[in-house]
Order: C-alpha cells, then structure tokens, then sequence
C-alpha cells in the first residue's frame, strides 16, 4: 500500500505539472500509471478498519481519471475542461486518502540507479544485490520536458588564466550543495554514460563545446581543457542528476576574459547545414508548422550524403546515436534531447539517416540548436538556427479552474 500511494502521489502531482505547461498529450501516460496502484489498493482493504467503504471511492476513480483524459483531447478548450476534470478527480482522491495513516500515504521509495526493482523504505539501506548507494524513487512528469527548479548545487569556474582566443585553457570547476557541502561523483547519478555533461558556448552562440571533466584530487573539484575559438567569455551549463533527488539540475557559471564576447550576429532560421560532406536537413511537426512555446512537436533530422544517398553510418556516442543540445538567444535557457528510438547497445550498433526528437520550446525567440554526432571515430557538431513564436494566449499560466 506505501508503494501503490507514492506512484499515485508522484503521478498526480505530474498531471498538475503537465497541466501547468500545457503538454496534454503526456497526460494520459501518467493517470494510466496510477490504474495498477488503485488495483492493489483494492486488493488490501481488508487490512482497514473501514476497508469496505472504499470499495466504490476506488472503483470510481478509474472513471474520473479517464475523464481527465477524454477532456484533454477535446477539440474546444482542452486544457481548461482538464483542469476541471482534474479537480474532480484531486477532491475524490483526497476523501479516499483520509482513511489510510499518513506514513502509509506519503511514504518515499527508494531504489537501486543500477537495479530499479530493488525497492526499499529505508534510504540508508543498500542494494541488496550490488550494494549500492540508494536514491529516492522518481516518476518523470514529461517525456518531452520539464522546467528546472531551483538547483540544489552550485557551480565555480577558475581557469588557470583569462580566455584568449585559440589558447588553450585549463579549467577547474567545483561542485557543492547550496550547504556548501562538496558534490563528489558518488553522490551523482550516470546519465548517458557519464555522471557530469559540461555544455560550454560563447556568447556569440556560435562555438560549442560537449566536454566532461575529471574529478582532482580535492572533493567536489573537477578538470578540464578546451581551447575557445571565439574572443570573449563562456557560459558553462552543469547538466547533471544529483542521487538524493534524482531530478535533473543545469548548474551555471562563466569563464572569464579580459575582451567582450562577440553578439549573436545570424538569428535566421537556418534548418540546413553541411559539415565534413554530409548534409543534415531539420524539419518539425508538419510542413509550414511554426514553432510555439507550449507546443510540443516532433523533429526529424535527416542525413544525406553528397550524392542524396542516405547516411546510416551514424557510430554510438555517449549512449546514443547523437545530442541535440539547443542554446537561447536569452543566454538563460538550455535543451538537452535525445533521439527517440533504440539507442546503441554495441559499439558496432549504427544509426541513421533519421534522427527523430521529440522538442517542447521553453522559451521564444532565436535559439541556435546544435546535433552532436560520431562519424569514423570523430565527434561532429551541426548547427542549425530555429526562431520560436510566443505561447498562444492562454496556453500557458497558473493551475486554476475555469
């Protein structure tokens, strides 16, 4: 019963986020997870005192959940007439968790990273079949995207001298809880195959660089050398998942220059570039479609050969068969997508010629989107340049009901 409540608790909470940000198609996906939770419910109330007469509180949330999502698929005001249905279902669910103790309602599970299925009430415990660490149990609101919360760490750069174009620099960064607590490897989950992305660019948005650094001797610290290309400062987005909270955090920070950095000087919608012979073509969603925040669309990426041939030579690189890593004009806001689809499983695995994302804009304006692929045992970084409109009046605000 703990368990049944905390995927019921997680998936609920997900469904006013995916209200909040208007992605309705993901609704469906996490009410359906909550369906196996009400069944063991079901299955245990004889162990309540007043078990019986939660039999029909229970039976009737299979129906308001599914109202949710019949009224988020509506051709005329969706979100609102989900918000609404969605309250129906919170205060139903609210009477039923009146009748359990609260420990039973808001207990956490916590699990293996390497073994998700070793599942436990105590965090100090240990994987009972490799001993590792646990983390706290976390069921992701979107598939699509989530908005960062507030970081629970923080992030230093100290280069061994200010940043000169084509001088190569040596970086130390370090780590630390808001506490000041360092942040060690140990206390980070593998994501894609390494525990720290580094996303570094100028503000020109034009040089990017994919690097992950290697921890010193000193807890919490980390290296690494890039060689800039372009004069000016840098901008380093930390993409890591801390193990107490599972949930993905973007730690940023600059390296300094004695010189300005240059502006963005192309904000055109650049959907085509060719890099060492091969071409790359970007499309989204349907022909003519514009991009909007709040609306989540499909992205393909196509790879040609100078002869129109498909490419399908693309070789696994951390864990997939590219990144597509996108940086906003407001040198605020960052995305970092993998491709649908298998992933490698073999170093031999190959990929191509498409490459298919799912992409939700966070923010308008221009934002210069880079694919990170292998090709012959050498990193490639394609640029393309896409230009977002505002969210659609009302698509996007506060949970209220309408």
């Amino acid at each position: 019963m703990p368990e049944a409540w905390n995927v019921i608790r997680q998936c609920v909470g997900n469904v006013q986020t995916l209200l909040q940000t208007n992605q309705l198609d993901e609704i469906a996906y996490q009410v359906g997870n909550c369906s196996p939770s009400i069944r063991v419910l079901q299955a245990h109330l004889s162990e309540l005192p007043d078990g019986a007469a939660l039999k029909q509180p229970l039976t009737n949330l299979f129906g308001t959940g599914g109202a949710i999502i019949v009224a988020s698929r509506e051709r005329q005001m969706p979100r609102e007439k989900a918000i609404a249905a969605f309250h129906v279902y919170q205060d139903a669910l609210k009477d039923i968790e009146s009748h359990y103790p609260p420990n039973v309602v808001d207990a956490e599970i916590y699990i293996c990273p390497m073994h998700p299925l070793d599942r436990h009430f105590d965090p100090s415990e240990r994987c009972s079949i490799c001993s590792m660490a646990l983390v706290r149990r976390r069921i992701a609101a979107s598939s699509v995207y989530e908005k960062p919360g507030e970081p629970s760490m923080k992030i230093v750069a100290f280069p061994d001298h200010p940043l000169k174009l084509g001088l190569e620099t040596n970086v130390r960064i370090k780590i630390s809880r808001n506490d000041g607590r360092p942040v060690t490897f140990d206390d980070l989950l593998v994501v894609h195959t390494r525990k720290i992305h580094l996303l570094i660019v100028d503000h020109s948005l034009e040089d990017y660089h994919h690097v992950h650094p290697t921890a010193t001797e000193a807890p919490g610290e980390y290296a690494f050398t890039f060689t800039p290309r372009r004069p000016g400062p840098y901008r380093i987005w930390a993409d890591v998942v801390p193990g107490w909270s599972s949930m993905q955090e973007y730690l940023i920070t600059d390296i300094g220059s004695e010189v300005a950095g240059e502006s963005i000087e192309r904000r055109e919608t650049r959907l085509r570039t060719t890099v060492d012979g091969l071409t790359y073509d970007l499309t989204f969603g349907s022909p003519g479609e514009q991009l909007q925040v709040g609306k989540a669309v499909i992205g393909r990426i196509s790879v040609t050969e100078s002869d129109g041939k498909p490419f399908e030579k693309l070789e696994p690189i951390m864990g997939a068969f590219a990144h597509i890593v996108g940086f906003s004009e407001d040198y605020k806001t960052v995305v970092h997508i993998h491709p649908m689809g298998n992933e490698p499983l073999k170093p031999e695995d190959r990929g191509g010629p498409v490459l298919q994302f799912r992409y939700y804009p966070p923010v308008a304006g221009f934002t210069r989107l880079y694919c990170q692929v292998s090709i012959g045992g050498e990193t490639k970084f394609v640029p393309f340049g896409i230009n977002v409109l505002p969210a659609a009046q009302g698509t996007i605000g506060a949970l209220t009901a309408p």
